[in-house]
């Protein structure tokens, strides 16, 4: 029998922005998140849709939720979804930042 993953990891990717945060399983409610659209990244990246801008948003999702008090975090691939590119670098520089996948 699986353990019970208490926070999840949910991935949103547009052909524009990346959008990545991080819910409590028992209320839904919202711990950490961090996305291309904020401002403070804008500003640092010359485009927001590719690799090195997925990269950043890891690394800071990682900070924040350390912020907030969460150890690990599950990230469930949807069906089909390939483990490459823009994901792989969000999820490895999220896990070189301190934040596990459990």
């Amino acid at each position: 029998m699986r353990s019970p993953k208490p926070h999840i990891l949910k991935l949103f990717l547009s052909n524009k922005y990346t959008y990545a945060q991080i819910i409590r399983k028992s209320d839904g409610n919202v711990l950490a998140s961090a996305s291309t659209i904020e401002k403070t990244l804008r500003k640092e990246l010359p485009s927001t849709s590719d690799k090195p801008a997925a990269a950043l948003v890891g690394k800071l999702l990682a900070e924040r939720a350390q912020e907030a008090g969460v150890p690990a975090v599950h990230w469930e691939r949807k069906h089909g979804q390939k483990y490459h590119g823009k994901v792989k670098e969000l999820l490895t520089n999220m896990q070189e930042a301190g934040l596990p996948l459990n």
